[in-house]
């Protein structure tokens, strides 16, 4: 009688350890991502708030509602391509790199090395950029700093210009 094992069957333990922080990591950005998303709104009130007048001018000059509220989406949309394409440069810069960043923090203080060649079954860090998912991670990110924006684009919209001219 011969058992056999696959490679899976081997490091059972090890991938479902994976597994777990894998999904925790996925819990935790998507709470950052929902505060993101809280942030974008706010910092787009705030604009809506310091722009009422000049909102009122264009509807006054008559642009519709809807194109109000289209510049601000609009706004947004720029606003996180270029904050996706800045973060996928500093991130991809970072992983390529973070095997040497590991060792400089080794070398000021050898409690400061989180990746441990004893626990894990290789001794390099990874340093592959999935294109697939940092596209994924930066489609999600324009779609967030949009969601932000809709509220405020809302609000942008319904600004009746003489009342927005009047308190001015």
């Amino acid at each position: 009688y011969v058992d056999v094992y696959t490679w899976e069957d081997l490091q059972r333990q090890f991938i479902q350890a994976v597994e777990k922080e894998k999904v925790l990591v996925t819990f935790l950005f998507g709470i950052i991502s929902m505060v993101a998303i809280v942030l974008v709104g706010c910092i787009f009130y705030m604009i809506v708030e310091k722009k009422t007048k000049d909102i009122g001018i264009l509807k006054a000059l008559g642009a519709s509602g809807r194109g109000v509220g289209g510049l601000f989406i609009a706004y947004a949309g720029v606003v996180g391509i270029f904050g996706s394409i800045l973060g996928l440069a500093i991130g991809a810069v970072f992983v390529w790199n973070i095997n040497d960043i590991q060792d400089f923090l080794a070398r000021l203080n050898p409690q400061l090395r989180v990746w441990s060649p004893e626990v894990y079954s290789f001794d390099r860090i990874p340093e592959v950029v999935k294109t697939a998912d940092a596209i994924g991670v930066a489609v999600i990110a324009v779609l967030s700093s949009i969601l932000g924006s809709l509220l405020p684009a809302w609000i942008a919209a319904r600004v009746w210009p003489v009342k927005a001219l009047r308190y001015e």
